[in-house]
């Protein structure tokens, strides 16, 4: 390491060997000068570490909502609606019925029996039917048909004393639909007066499909976003796939092609009630180690031109956080803290065992603090200038991570989803999405006709929908198919998934590598951490990490002090090796299928650089060897591939998820501590009366109604992120999902009830207003949720 790397450089000049696996110890992040004008350096102004601990925000509380609106407006605002938990009452008192898929053999019915439906059954039948009647739970098994109440193809019934019930956990055959009604029996009839149908739901397979009921090709259309950059002649690399793909050198045919996918999503977290939010941190430390540290490597290959690709998906939810005001400035201060003690640690580590390690982690926090500062905050712009150039392929996602699959019978809900995300990105990147990462890659059939409906050309799915389609996939996850609607559908592959997503087994657990767990924030003294690292009196962390992993079975505080130098040998060797095996693959599969495989790897963008810290350096050397070291597989983005390859098999993917056991169990959980399927009651109830509300004020012209709809519309589209979901059961941050959820619900609930009263509370929308500003006004609007 550089003796000194707090310093940003002004110039810096490229190795000779521009493909040569070196570790770049540059002052900072390197120029890239190209034909997109990518940002260059700025000078920044250097935070010490006196003045950095007198962070205090922007006042007593950080609250300033000038930020999101109008001065007149924001003068309306009331925060104490923002601390305060508000209380969610159970249950609707209406008559309904729903049907939430889980796995091949179960599913989750949820229903209530309204007042007025129990008025309704008294004056019809008697005022003592409820004393000689009980409640029953018929499951009609409809696959293949429409079902018009009678014609079911069998059906058995729950007698199970229903009436104190309001939920059942049903068991079901595989790979069958299935509708329940609830209605009452009097005591030795069969008469059965059906009170409420509930909608279609279907078990997914389960199993791989060994037949072929059809075998049938065809073909799709996608732009690739392809060009040729104008470089210098010994600039060539950076062309060299189109070169490759066009024949137009003297490279061999490839065997096979591969593409990577990143995920790069966090659900929404603002809190301008509080002056420094522990939740908020789970995107200023994404900021400082992932999200600047990738487009710093796209930076460091456009210099030394090396060519590459890379597709990401940005969720809207980031990308409103990447844009949000509040959210920026509070990003810069996290970065300004963190050099700070980074600078303090460097200084009084002077022969420490850990001092490289300290000069290591500097050094990468002042470029965090370049790259940031070159787009002003707004990272999206970097992400926008390479794939304007071509390397990389920005693709969306639906608005708020909502699991697509168990909306099917709330079509309004799938839309808004699709609708929001796709208006986000079109105003972002200037451009349609080509591709979409599905959340949680959950699909189930019927889903690619949404799809298509706003133009989306592919996705992705997990292994087992691609063995559990409609028919005997040929290829398996060595090709796309295309789903009836005309949607390509890649698999993900289950090798390389492997390789590097395990922390235990894959290349992030190399005894080289950081450990995660061991952080100064924790492990020093409390009177020397700086008050920002102490909200809350809560310890949390700050980046610093000066130990490695060591060994699977070394207890944490045996570890060794990590060598930066060590690190930096395994992440070229196992970058060589990936490559290696790439080829490897290839050419297996080539001999075997007489094919060329595409071979498509998706991860969490945060394992890079986060959870991996060595990750960035990894993908680096991934892409430099590629370019320079192998001739047999071509890096593409999908829709490149699909643009040079559009003939494919017609195939519909199973349902499926990469949740636990492949299907939709994380997220529709009963179990006894922590379950999270209460949520979908509240969902669902809510999803249909958003959907009546804006169908009736479609032609509306007052505008305080049409602002509280699209609040209305926000608070819902929070409300209903997979993310709460699947961090209650994973028992991380149980109780602030939780409150999100209630909050959202009962800020939805409360909107909608103003609106359908006429009587608009607009204090309360204002604080609303200024603090759930996930979609501006120009991406928001509430006839998205209307009923077609």
């Amino acid at each position: 390491m550089p003796e000194s790397v707090e310093e940003p450089a002004d110039k810096i000049t490229p190795d000779t060997d521009a493909c040569a696996d070196t570790t770049e110890t540059s002052e900072s992040a390197d120029k890239a000068v190209s034909s997109t004008d990518l940002p260059g350096h700025t000078e920044i102004e250097r935070p010490s570490a006196e003045n950095a601990e007198d962070y205090r925000g922007d006042d007593e509380t950080g609250f300033d909502p000038t930020l999101s609106l109008p001065p007149e407006l924001a003068k309306k605002v009331n925060a104490d609606i923002l601390t305060s938990v508000p209380y969610i009452d159970n249950y609707y008192n209406q008559t309904y019925c729903y049907l939430v898929p889980r796995d091949p053999k179960s599913l989750y019915a949820i229903w209530e029996v309204g007042q007025s439906t129990r008025d309704y059954l008294k004056e019809q039948f008697g005022a003592d039917f409820f004393n000689h009647n009980r409640l029953i739970l018929r499951i009609s098994q409809v696959t293949g048909i429409e079902f018009s109440g009678k014609n079911a193809l069998s059906f058995f019934e729950i007698d199970d004393r229903l009436d104190d019930k309001v939920e059942y956990w049903l068991n079901v055959q595989p790979d069958n639909d299935y509708i329940a009604e609830i209605g009452y029996r009097a005591k030795g009839t069969e008469f059965f007066e059906v009170v409420a149908r509930s909608n279609t739901a279907r078990a997914p397979k389960g199993y791989p499909t060994g037949h072929e009921p059809h075998r049938n090709w065809t073909k799709i259309e996608v732009d690739p976003n392809t060009f040729v950059v104008p470089v210098k002649p010994e600039d060539w690399r950076f062309n060299q796939y189109h070169y490759w793909k066009e024949r137009t050198h003297a490279a061999p045919e490839e065997k096979g092609y591969w593409s990577l996918v990143l995920h790069q999503h966090l659900p929404f977290v603002r809190h301008p009630e509080y002056r420094v939010s522990l939740e908020e941190q789970w995107f200023f430390e994404a900021v400082v180690s992932v999200y600047t540290q990738l487009i710093n490597m796209f930076w460091r290959l456009e210099r030394d031109k090396i060519d590459f690709r890379l597709t990401v998906s940005l969720t809207p939810s980031l990308l409103a956080m990447m844009q949000d005001p509040m959210l920026k400035k509070r990003a810069s201060a996290h970065i300004d803290q963190c050099i700070a003690l980074a600078t303090r640690e460097r200084d009084n580590s002077h022969g420490a065992p850990y001092h490289d390690t300290v000069e290591h982690i500097l050094h990468k926090f002042w470029v965090a603090k370049e790259v940031f500062d070159a787009y002003e905050g707004d990272l999206t712009r970097g992400y926008r200038d390479f794939q304007n150039l071509g390397k990389l392929e920005v693709i969306t996602c639906p608005a708020t991570h909502m699991l697509l699959p168990l909306y099917l019978h709330q079509p309004e809900a799938i839309r808004a989803e699709l609708a929001t995300a796709c208006k986000q990105y079109e105003r972002t990147f200037g451009r349609a999405p080509r591709g979409i990462w599905l959340p949680e890659h959950a699909f189930t059939p019927g889903l690619d006709k949404f799809l298509a409906e706003f133009g989306i050309k592919w996705f992705l799915v997990n292994a087992n929908g691609m063995t559990e389609g409609d028919t005997r996939s040929q290829y398996g996850t060595n090709a796309p198919v295309i789903t009836p609607n005309g949607v390509a559908c890649f698999g993900i592959d289950q090798e390389t998934r492997n390789t590097v997503w395990s922390r235990d087994g894959g290349y992030p657990g190399h005894p080289n590598y950081k450990e995660w767990y061991r952080d100064l924030g924790y492990e020093s003294d409390w009177d020397y951490l700086p008050e920002y690292f102490k909200t809350a009196n809560v310890r949390r962390n700050t980046g610093l990490k000066y130990y490695r992993i060591t060994s699977k079975t070394s207890e944490l505080g045996d570890k060794d002090y990590y060598k930066p130098l060590w690190a930096e040998g395994t992440v070229h060797e196992q970058a060589g090796q990936f490559v290696y095996y790439r080829g490897a693959q290839a050419n297996h599969v080539n001999h075997t299928s007489g094919t060329k495989p595409h071979v498509l790897s998706a991860y969490d963008a945060e394992l890079f650089g986060h959870w991996w810290e060595e990750g960035p350096l990894w993908l680096e050397s991934v892409f430099r060897k590629l370019c320079c070291d192998q001739v047999e597989v071509r890096p593409v983005t999908p829709s490149e591939y699909l643009a040079e390859k559009p003939d494919h098999q017609k195939l519909m993917p199973g349902a499926s998820s990469w949740g636990k056991k492949d299907y939709f169990q994380t997220w529709v959980d009963g179990r006894e501590y922590q379950p999270n399927c209460w949520v979908y009651r509240h969902f669902f109830r809510l999803q249909d009366k958003m959907a009546e509300l804006a169908t009736k004020h479609l032609e509306c012209e007052d505008e305080l109604v049409i602002r509280a709809l699209n609040q209305a519309g926000r608070s819902l589209l929070l409300a209903v992120a997979s993310d709460w979901g699947f961090l209650m059961e994973t028992g991380q941050a149980v109780r602030y999902s939780e409150i999100q959820i209630v909050s959202h619900i009962a800020r939805t609930k409360a909107l909608l009830e103003q609106i359908e009263k006429g009587k608009i509370d607009e204090n309360y929308l204002c604080t609303l207003e200024s603090a759930d500003t996930i979609f501006p006004y120009e991406d928001m609007d509430y006839k998205v949720f209307a009923r077609a």
